[in-house]
């Protein structure tokens, strides 16, 4: 289910939805917010607050039109102000510390990673037809709208659509089967 389908049930009193809603988005925010601070105790309470305070405004829950966004930028602030308050620290033309570092290891995991799937869609692609394998090189490597693509390959708009379309649904499928026969 969906953060914003969450949204909408927690609108209607659902406790269920915020424990979901917790559950989707707790390791991302909690990431985010260690990049702020290392005070991991602040940035639990900063997440605990910030979804005791969507429990109190449930009513307006949607006004949120994209959840992920909204509690990244909540989990911030949070924790910017937090850290304002407590240490007195003022925060200067918005400079405060964001650290982020990869080890060498996570480096080589997702490259690897990124590998594997590179190869994985090299094979699936090979598995269109090559007016397939055309309109999606024309729509995602050079970015052109359905008209330049309809003029390049001497079609109608409309078979643009639906050749894209088609094609969409095919490699879905494809990947889908790639993915799960792993």
């Amino acid at each position: 289910m969906s953060g914003t389908d969450l949204l909408k049930r927690l609108q209607r009193n659902d406790a269920e939805a915020l424990a979901s809603l917790m559950w989707l988005y707790y390791d991302d925010l909690h990431n985010y917010g260690a990049r702020f601070t290392t005070d991991n105790a602040l940035v639990k309470d900063c997440i605990q607050e910030i979804f005791m305070s969507l429990w109190q405004r449930r009513e307006t829950a949607d006004t949120i039109l994209s959840p992920k966004f909204y509690f990244l930028r909540a989990i911030k602030n949070k924790i910017l102000k937090s850290l304002h308050k407590n240490n007195h620290t003022a925060f200067p033309n918005n400079e405060y510390n964001f650290s982020y570092e990869m080890s060498i290891e996570q480096i080589i995991i997702e490259r690897h990673v990124n590998e594997e799937k590179l190869q994985k869609l090299r094979k699936t692609l090979e598995l269109l037809s090559k007016k397939q394998r055309e309109i999606v090189y024309l729509k995602y490597y050079h970015h052109l709208d359905h008209t330049q693509i309809a003029e390049l390959m001497n079609v109608t708009r409309q078979t643009v659509y639906n050749l894209l379309h088609e094609t969409l649904h095919k490699l879905r499928g494809l990947l889908k089967a790639e993915f799960i026969a792993q």
